[in-house]
């Protein structure tokens, strides 16, 4: 298994750069069924389980709390705002726009180089496969 990249032109400096390309879709049932294969629990086991870490996941972000899951990485909240000159010229409801959920995935720092890892993609390669005009 590799990494499909292809070439994608950017638009506003007329560059082009590598961009990862999906080669499929993997569904919650599939997903379900390939966990239990690896373990003892069943499809119907590993749902509820997963259904329930969704659940629980959300409580713990609107408290405004980290969600940390070892080896996977850790999940919070952000927002999306305008920025102001001075506090008091901020109000919520006028300057405030969006949450979002950001992901950091679980990493390690070298202790030498400070260089961070990221454990899931160890071993990854990478296919690059032209487009027709890049052939």
């Amino acid at each position: 298994m590799a990494i499909i990249c292809t070439l994608e032109k950017k638009r506003t400096d007329n560059r082009y750069y590598a961009r990862t390309r999906k080669t499929g879709r993997v569904g919650f049932t599939q997903f379900a069924e390939e966990i239990s294969r690896n373990c003892s629990a069943k499809p119907s086991d590993v749902i509820l389980v997963l259904t329930e870490l969704c659940e629980v996941m959300r409580h713990h972000l609107l408290n405004g709390e980290e969600m940390v899951i070892p080896d996977l990485g850790s999940f919070h909240i952000g927002i999306q705002s305008d920025s102001v000159e001075t506090p008091s010229e901020f109000t919520p409801n006028k300057h405030i726009h969006a949450l979002h959920i950001k992901f950091r995935p679980h990493s390690r720092r070298d202790p030498t180089t400070w260089h961070l890892s990221h454990p899931m993609l160890e071993k990854a390669k990478i296919k690059f496969r032209p487009t027709p005009a890049h052939s």
